[in-house]
């Protein structure tokens, strides 16, 4: 029987527009070099972003120039709402869509920042990330009860990325962003190792959302580039619960998000068998020199489960998974993080209410997963009237 939903959504989005970088948010020293909307003449109205002389466009991002609506937002519009709201032009935009959309709360995320870096130049780069933050900051200001939102950090310069987190803490960050790997980098490579001791310290989620941490791969790469976006969640999985950072930094909570829950039981069942194995070649002397790393850093002192159960793992899911009973069924209904994906494209529009009507999960399931791990994940006080309505 379908009932009302009313939800706490993890995982929204904002897409970068021009006021993005505008005098309000970007500082004077690269407003010479702040990004630009240009035409790219493949059909009416089609835009993409040049900074520093490159290229690049990301979802809908960007989807007007000079208030002119990009033709495919506009086709597309059924997924997306109103371009005022994909845009975040206002709090009052974004609103009309969460009440459409029974939804209480939102934390949201970049869309063009899903690339690193989106600049070549390192302080180019740092101030467009500054600038992206000050913005969404802004207009979630406007309406700081339901509309939350993540800090963006460029983890080339780790004490940069420490600054930042700092900085958008006090401005009201609940977490920060970070992709499974950067090119070469994982996420436990020592460079890291400041920014998952300030996660600790200021209390802010660190959220592994899918995205292409490697830009370069696209200009030779595409498929790879692609495959990278998702799998890196994958990747960062692996790496979390096989370095010992989660033992490291106690306090710390970690998401994975927008990459369905399909993967879990393979991650965690390859996490149990390569630690399992760790372990046994330690006993009988025979490690192998792939694994003293992972013995180095120190073997983490709970398996992938333990720590999903004990609320240190986060996890999102799409509204129609089909696998979503059994993982629910499996793991509770506590680690899932409910995710609008608001105003991506390929998103299910009015989700509470597919998850409303879905017949394979009992109405206690439903009212849980809709805000019971996202507001376990950023500290969040759940609404009144959160779950069944």
């Amino acid at each position: 029987m379908a009932m009302d939903i009313l939800a706490v959504d993890g995982d929204g989005h904002v897409e970068e527009w021009e006021a993005t970088w505008s005098d309000d948010y970007l500082e004077p020293a690269f407003r010479d070099r702040r990004p630009k909307v240009v035409e790219t003449g493949e059909f009416e109205h089609d835009y993409i972003w040049e900074i520093d002389g490159e290229r690049i466009r990301v979802g809908g991002s960007p989807s007007s120039k000079g208030g002119v609506v990009s033709t495919e937002y506009e086709k597309m519009a059924k997924w997306r709402g109103p371009h005022e709201s994909g845009e975040f032009h206002s709090a009052e935009a974004r609103l009309a869509v969460m009440d459409a959309e029974n939804t209480l709360l939102s934390v949201n995320y970049p869309t063009l920042l899903l690339h690193w870096p989106i600049a070549g130049d390192p302080a180019l780069n740092a101030a467009l990330t500054r600038s992206y933050n000050n913005w969404v900051a802004d207009v979630s200001g406007q309406s700081p009860e339901r509309l939350k939102w993540v800090t963006v950090i460029d983890p080339r310069d780790p004490a940069e990325a420490v600054r930042e987190m700092e900085r958008t803490k006090r401005m009201g960050s609940v977490g920060i962003m970070v992709f499974g790997d950067y090119g070469s980098k994982a996420l436990d490579d020592p460079s890291f190792e400041p920014v998952w001791a300030a996660a600790q310290d200021l209390e802010m989620p660190v959220n592994v959302h899918p995205g292409v941490g490697a830009k370069e791969a696209m200009k030779t790469h595409r498929n790879i580039a692609g495959d990278q976006f998702l799998m890196s969640v994958v990747r960062g999985f692996k790496t979390v619960c096989g370095s010992g950072v989660l033992d490291r930094y106690p306090r710390v909570k970690v998401s994975f998000l927008e990459t369905g829950c399909a993967w879990v039981d393979f991650a965690v069942a390859v996490m149990d068998f390569t630690l399992d194995n760790v372990k046994d070649r330690l006993e009988l002397g025979t490690i192998r020199s792939e694994h003293k790393p992972i013995v180095e850093r120190g073997l983490p002192e709970a398996t992938p489960m333990e720590y999903i159960k004990d609320g240190r793992i986060f996890i999102g899911f799409e509204v129609d998974d089909d696998l979503l009973p059994y993982m629910v069924n499996k793991y509770g209904t506590d680690c899932w993080v409910y995710a609008s994906d608001i105003p991506h494209a390929h998103r299910v529009p009015d989700s509470p209410r597919y998850i409303s009507n879905r017949s394979d999960l009992t109405a206690e399931q439903k009212s849980r997963i809709v805000w019971k791990g996202a507001c376990g994940l950023y500290g969040l006080t759940a609404p009144e009237g959160a779950g069944i309505a």
